[in-house]
């Protein structure tokens, strides 16, 4: 998310990346445009958009709603809640998982968005200090500590998933809509369209998130006992209700659906990132970057990025805006330290970057 070098592919505009071995050739093409995947998968869109369409009629009419949205203010979340009201005319019910590091504007436009399609929605307050102890522990535990800091949304997302279906579940509402991404989907190990090599590839994920996640249940147990909230779930998905990801049936295509958004709800775009929209997340986001731009390596979001790119979906030169307006503030990340309880932690993980990290070094003092 924030540049770490002028070593860029020009085609797909990821960096030069030993972490996660992305060389650049001396045409300046990395490694992933010059050696594409084998066997990546093209959606059979007519038939996935059926299979989508059988499932949500399973639900439809249950009471009190047919499904349950998560709703975040991004575009993604305010696409699928048209496309769900209005397209395929399902009673459903906006759900905003409040951690304590949002942006007001996630807030004001899951409201406006709730009041211009008219859907009721709720905001599910989690418990303060438990939050607090649960994105220190990520950000700071070094045993599952990853170079781009992937470790926050992997485990924090997990968390929310299954939250939201346990809400539903409650609730008795029979199905759970995420706005989550092709790449996000198929990192969790979700996705429905896979070729054989993705297959193996699916296997080794899961195989090492299993591992990852039954660690650090047993690092929080260490120093926290027994977790409040099922903040490491060994499963998205909760009995009694079915979790569905819409962008597995349907072409992800962010710039159109930004249109779309815009023109047909009115949405503005959380520019808290960029002025150049693309994506958008909590405040916690921009702290992981600052660790992975630290660490001169490229970020899940980078990927996402370039594989759109490579895909068609997105056009490079949005992403070139994005990244050139993207601008690291020491300010902001200083007070979510403070809150989050970690200076001292902070402190001493940002202690061998040096002059890298002085100036929020300094701003810790």
């Amino acid at each position: 998310m924030f540049r770490y070098t002028k070593d860029i592919c020009r085609l797909c505009g990821l960096q030069h990346d030993p972490f996660h071995k992305v060389t650049l050739n001396d045409d300046r093409i990395c490694s992933l445009c010059a050696n594409p995947l084998p066997g990546t998968a093209t959606g059979d869109w007519p038939t996935l958009e059926h299979a989508f369409s059988t499932r949500i009629e399973r639900a439809r009419g249950a009471r009190p709603y047919d499904g349950l949205l998560m709703l975040s203010g991004g575009k993604d979340s305010a696409y699928l809640s048209d496309m769900l009201k209005n397209k395929y005319r399902l009673n459903i019910l906006g759900l905003v998982i409040d951690i304590g590091y949002e942006y007001p504007e996630t807030f004001a436009n899951a409201r406006a968005l709730a009041e211009r399609i008219d859907i009721p929605y709720e905001i599910f307050r989690q418990d303060d200090e438990i939050m607090r102890r649960y994105y220190r522990f990520l950000f700071t535990e070094q045993a599952i500590v990853q170079p781009d800091g992937g470790q926050v949304c992997l485990f924090c997302g997990r968390f929310l998933i299954h939250t939201a279906c346990d809400f539903a579940r409650r609730l008795g509402i029979p199905m759970v809509f995420s706005g989550h991404n092709p790449d996000q989907i198929f990192l969790m190990g979700e996705s429905i369209h896979q070729t054989p090599e993705q297959e193996i590839l699916v296997d080794f994920l899961m195989e090492t998130l299993n591992e990852e996640t039954e660690k650090a249940l047993r690092l929080w147990r260490r120093w926290h006992g027994e977790p409040e909230l099922p903040l490491f779930p060994d499963s998205l998905h909760v009995d009694g209700v079915e979790l569905l990801f819409p962008f597995q049936y349907f072409p992800y295509r962010p710039e159109v659906m930004i249109k779309q958004a815009r023109e047909r709800l009115n949405w503005q775009p959380i520019k808290r990132f960029s002025k150049t929209y693309i994506a958008s997340g909590c405040r916690l986001v921009k702290l992981w970057a600052f660790m992975a731009f630290l660490n001169k390596t490229n970020s899940y979001v980078d990927f996402e990025f370039c594989n759109q790119i490579r895909g068609g979906s997105l056009s490079p030169d949005t992403a070139r805006q994005f990244y050139e307006q993207a601008e690291i503030d020491f300010e902001e990340l200083a007070e979510l330290i403070r809150e989050l309880d970690m200076v001292e932690a902070m402190k001493e993980i940002l202690s061998p970057y040096g002059d890298r990290a002085e100036t929020l070094v300094r701003m810790l003092a």
